[in-house]
């Protein structure tokens, strides 16, 4: 007898439990939520209205392009991820606004996004970062998410829904075809220092840049020269790093100088790259991800994303083969 009360109980519960999701009905919420916080239709957008508490921008699409204000032409990359992002952030869970608006150090951390179609807003919410995780909340709604793009766990989201009008600009620092380069002189933080020399016919030659780096007897291997002078189409950087060019060269600085890249066009211009490890603080390792790079005379560094400029830091053995 003892054994049937259980099962008697849970008969009892088993109808109400449905009764309640059945007029919960999870998957039209699942939907209503998905709606609140994700961008529909990506492609119809053609206006994107960005707010926090130092910066605004706005983005403007006319025909194929996106311009800045309606007026500069932007990065077309910085402009897909956000629609990108935005069309496909996942909820991971639901709190009342009350959470949204207590939450973080300060309620000046929120920015507003707002994206248009004509006239007439498609989404509008706020957005902010709360111990590492991003939170929105959509207008008008009692309700915040958060919510996070399946993926990409480790995406900076703070940089892709970015404020910051320079975000978009179009960051290129050097684009130039293998072409249009006549020499690469690349001075590496090991003392080896050579210099690589294009004629009119393609042929790449080798030389030293200074007095103790020798250069083997054999020509350079020709794939891995001809790929150095193609890594310099479209290098960009990320953004300003707000490091003065006098602090980096700062002995009390942890930056170390890991390469000097000049490069020279057949046209007669130069590009310089010094080339600094990055610490977010003066105890940390040096980042992974990205350095500080002093370009040509200007005074502030920039950050550069190693994949841009690993391939221009390789030792003499990577074009002569090890020895």
């Amino acid at each position: 007898m003892q054994m049937r009360r259980p099962f008697r109980l849970l008969l009892i519960l088993l109808p109400t439990v449905l009764l309640i999701l059945l007029l919960a009905d999870p998957w039209k919420l699942w939907e209503r939520n998905k709606s609140e916080v994700r961008l529909k239709n990506p492609d119809k957008v053609d206006r994107a209205l960005l707010i926090d508490s130092y910066h605004s921008t706005e983005l403007v699409r006319r025909d194929d392009s996106w311009y800045l204000f309606g007026s500069e032409e932007v990065s077309p990359v910085t402009v897909e991820n956000l629609l990108i992002a935005a069309s496909r952030l996942e909820v991971s869970s639901i709190v009342s606004r009350n959470v949204f608006e207590e939450s973080g150090d300060s309620p000046e951390e929120a920015r507003e996004l707002t994206f248009f179609r004509g006239q007439r807003p498609e989404l509008s919410y706020r957005m902010k970062t709360v111990s590492g995780k991003y939170i929105l909340c959509p207008e008008g709604s009692d309700q915040a998410y958060y919510v996070a793009l399946p993926g990409y766990p480790g995406l900076d989201l703070d940089r892709i829904f970015s404020a910051n009008p320079d975000h978009y600009r179009d960051h290129l620092l050097i684009d130039l075809r293998p072409s249009d380069i006549s020499s690469i002189e690349i001075h590496l933080a090991s003392g080896e220092a050579f210099r690589f020399y294009q004629d009119t016919e393609g042929n790449i030659s080798c030389l030293p840049a200074n007095e103790n780096t020798i250069i083997p007897e054999e020509k350079p291997g020709e794939l891995a020269t001809k790929l150095l002078f193609s890594y310099f189409t479209a290098i960009r950087y990320e953004g300003k790093a707000g490091i003065p060019a006098d602090s980096l060269r700062s002995d009390e600085n942890p930056s170390q100088l890991m390469a000097s890249i000049q490069v020279e066009a057949v046209t007669g211009e130069h590009y310089s790259l010094k080339v600094y490890s990055f610490h977010e603080n003066p105890n940390s390792e040096a980042h992974l991800f990205r350095a500080l790079v002093l370009f040509n005379d200007e005074q502030e560094a920039l950050f550069i994303s190693y994949i841009y400029l690993d391939v221009l830091m390789r030792g003499l053995s990577h074009y002569f083969g090890e020895k």
